[in-house]
């Protein structure tokens, strides 16, 4: 049987293409849990009212977490608590990896600015506070497109009962 040319090429084209053109996987839309979230709570310290809000982000890949703290019924920043670095996801799973800590930048006044002056390991910042943070972190989550609900052992003390550790985050 004499081959077809036409075959050849096309099974030539065939196999370009199919190495070139990224998997499906690759081509998936990104996982529910990948997008900006956004958590309130207003506490109570000694008689003063606090809010706060923690803003997630999620990529495929890392995140950068910010707390910040304001008095009830003022828009004065008290201070901002910043954690970043790298996740991975399996079934359920999402193991957070700290690499910097974030604090307020702040103005000429030293007053608290809403930006994030973020320190990475070998900056004296990091040297002081990282041993308040777990490096790693394993979490249970479930995500949809409005609501991410994450339960964590922030403090490393074995359970998820403290205060911030089971938190259902809104989409923002």
């Amino acid at each position: 049987m004499k081959p077809n040319f036409k075959s050849s090429i096309l099974l030539t084209i065939f196999l370009i293409a199919s190495s070139i053109i990224p998997s499906c996987e690759l081509m998936k839309e990104n996982p529910a849990y990948v997008g900006t979230w956004e958590y309130k709570e207003k506490i109570n310290v000694k008689d003063i009212i606090l809010n706060t809000t923690r803003t997630l982000t999620l990529t495929k890949t890392t995140y950068t977490e910010v707390y910040v703290v304001r008095r009830d019924n003022s828009s004065v920043i008290l201070s901002i608590l910043g954690l970043k670095g790298d996740i991975s996801v399996k079934g359920n799973k999402m193991t957070f990896t700290l690499k910097e800590l974030g604090e307020c930048a702040r103005d000429a006044e030293d007053k608290c600015t809403s930006d994030v002056k973020w320190h990475g390991p070998g900056t004296q910042f990091y040297t002081d506070n990282i041993k308040l943070f777990q490096l790693t972190v394993v979490a249970e989550f479930e995500a949809d497109e409005n609501y991410l609900w994450l339960v964590r052992d922030l403090y490393g003390d074995g359970d998820t009962e403290d205060p911030g550790e089971d938190i259902e985050f809104k989409r923002i």
